[in-house]
């Protein structure tokens, strides 16, 4: 479960799809190069577009970026030790390594663990399969699905991965799921890319928490504009490698969230949510 998966259709025109959508005037260089792009998320079991350079985008604006994802994550981080199921390149398991965690990575895609092994040598990363986890029975405090739920539901067997995060998952364990938010935007922009990526949106995601006895202690949404200017790991980046602009951009969207979460705007605006279950003792 790791690589970046991207199908490749006839692009339709921007008449068909954008008649009457003015916001994305704007996007439409990013959207142009994002038509040939993969995307963030970690894919499993296919064949993939792969990502040339990814160390040289962590330390672009898309690396703060992808920092400011972690450190969300971080905040609920509440154990010893945690699972990051689906840890493409590594960054989360390596900042939860660095801040003390006992964290270990897996993923499906051997080049991708290859790459994430090279590049935080001091963290723990397996290839494994989802629906069959190397670890013993109640391993893990916390299990950590960062952009790999909507890849799990949909493309894995996930009888088998509820029944095998339920077994290595200690008795008093939680859950956190950070995926992308499935709304206006992110669909118009998949659509006019001609990218095709499978969907597991927020009240989905709730209910499968519920599902696997997870009762929910926190749920919002971020990442109001950050992710698109970045361009990910090889979209078009549309700011300039400054550090002062990025820390101004990531403060001003700090500041912007909080508000957009208490008004109800953050399923429609925001490109990100994140969903905390804590298991319920049956």
């Amino acid at each position: 479960m790791a690589n970046k998966r991207v199908w490749m259709t006839g692009a339709p025109s921007w008449g068909e799809w954008m008649e009457g959508v003015p916001f994305t005037i704007w996007m439409r260089p990013y959207i142009r190069r994002l038509s040939i792009q993969a995307c963030d998320e970690p894919a499993r079991k296919h064949t993939c577009m792969k990502i040339k350079d990814p160390a040289r985008r962590l330390e672009r604006f898309w690396g703060r970026v992808d920092r400011k994802h972690v450190d969300i994550i971080r905040s609920f981080v509440n154990g010893a030790t945690v699972l990051d199921m689906g840890c493409g390149y590594g960054t989360t398991t390596h900042q939860l390594t660095q801040a003390g965690f006992q964290s270990v990575g897996i993923d499906y895609d051997p080049e991708v663990v290859a790459e994430a092994k090279r590049r935080w040598p001091s963290a723990n990363f397996i290839e494994a399969d989802a629906e069959r986890l190397p670890f013993a029975d109640a391993s893990f405090d916390v299990i950590v699905m960062r952009d790999a739920l909507h890849h799990l539901y949909r493309e894995a067997d996930f009888a088998k991965v509820r029944a095998e995060v339920l077994r290595v998952a200690k008795p008093r364990s939680r859950l956190i799921v950070f995926d992308p938010n499935v709304n206006f935007m992110l669909r118009t922009m998949r659509r006019i890319a001609a990218h095709k990526d499978e969907e597991c949106d927020f009240e989905t995601a709730k209910v499968i928490l519920h599902d696997l006895g997870y009762g929910t202690v926190h749920a919002s949404f971020n990442t109001l504009f950050s992710l698109p200017l970045s361009g990910g790991y090889v979209g078009l980046e549309l700011v300039p490698n400054i550090a002062w602009a990025h820390t101004f951009l990531l403060g001003a969207e700090r500041l912007l969230e909080r508000p957009v979460n208490w008004l109800g705007l953050g399923r429609q605006l925001c490109w990100r949510y994140v969903v905390v279950g804590d298991r319920v003792e049956g």
